[in-house]
């Protein structure tokens, strides 16, 4: 047994050495998150889906990000990693393992690319206007989103055909990547996840410096210059706050990738291997509040939304209830 499967097999006997509270806790912490995943990311598609209005370019990106912190929770956490944590093991055969990692990789990275799209599009509909209504249509937009779920699906396939192994680590209970794949991991965080950010942090840098300029210069603007559409802007801080909040919850989990991937081993204590799971779907769940707390037709379509709900249990059960009046009488 070498110093990996070592490590794997303690791991799995500490996670199986938990007590009844401390699994009920991490369970229940766990489950409360994915719901919140479930019916946030839920109300998002479907306030999309009922609203026309709501069918603007800029959230075709949220649909897309809503799509894939869905799919995490529905694919990968809800129904694999979940009983983990419930039955102290890993229950499911091999293939699942792959299929889990596969999808985790491919899911976290098209997140990030759905993310650098949304940069992309602000940047060019504020500082190129002229340019933005040329490239950003709905067809080029939906061929722009697709053709970066592609890409993503791409990321963890140079890992698997060359023979590697999707591995079920006890502590961030799921299957993730090998240690030993260090070349790799480089590859992926360089590529897939370094250039996407740098570019993102760009993008945001030139708008922010273009607003403060034109704030700046408020009096020349007025006077012929071209005036910054408010609306515009508060998308464009709605869009960067789900970044701002996405990096925040992904950094560490980063930092603790790559630690280990230098060192050749897992060197961190359960509970940040917890955490590390814990802050990856936790930032697939926050989106939806980050919609209603800075948007404010997201907030009137929640309100909306749950009006409809509140307004079509009501006839449904008062009818009934007029209808045992009656009867009784």
């Amino acid at each position: 047994m070498d110093s990996t499967e070592k490590q794997l097999t303690e791991m799995l006997l500490e996670l199986q050495s938990r007590n009844i509270s401390r699994i009920i806790l991490e369970s229940g912490v766990f489950g409360l998150i994915l719901l919140v995943l479930f019916v946030g990311n839920f109300i998002t598609l479907a306030i999309m889906l009922l609203n026309r209005q709501m069918r603007t370019i800029p959230n075709m990106f949220v649909v897309s990000l809503a799509v894939s912190d869905f799919a995490l929770g529905l694919l990968t956490a809800c129904p694999l990693s979940f009983p983990v944590l419930v039955l102290s093991r890993w229950p499911f055969d091999d293939a699942t393992c792959q299929h889990q990692g596969f999808l985790a990789i491919t899911l976290a990275i098209a997140s990030i690319h759905t993310m650098t799209l949304m940069a992309f599009n602000r940047y060019f509909r504020i500082l190129k206007p002229a340019v933005y209504r040329r490239y950003f249509t709905r067809e080029k937009t939906t061929i722009m989103i697709i053709l970066s779920w592609l890409y993503s699906m791409t990321a963890s396939l140079p890992y698997l055909l060359s023979g590697h192994r999707m591995v079920f680590h006890p502590s961030k209970f799921f299957c993730y990547l090998q240690i030993d794949s260090g070349a790799f991991t480089a590859i992926v965080v360089t590529v897939y996840v370094g250039l996407p950010t740098c570019f993102i942090i760009f993008c945001y840098l030139r708008i922010y410096q273009f607003v403060l300029d034109h704030n700046r210069n408020l009096q020349r603007d007025e006077t012929g210059g071209r005036a910054i559409n408010v609306e515009e802007i508060k998308i464009t801080r709605t869009l960067f706050a789900i970044v701002v909040v996405f990096n925040l919850c992904w950094t560490p989990l980063l930092i603790i990738d790559v630690v280990d991937t230098i060192l050749g081993s897992w060197h961190f204590s359960r509970e940040a291997y917890f955490a590390y799971s814990i802050l990856g779907t936790m930032s697939s769940a926050i989106n939806p509040m980050l919609y209603g707390a800075l948007n404010k037709t997201f907030q009137r379509e929640y309100f909306r939304l749950f009006r409809c709900v509140y307004c079509r249990s009501h006839l449904v059960v008062e009818p009934s209830l007029a209808l045992e009046k009656d009867q009784e009488q």
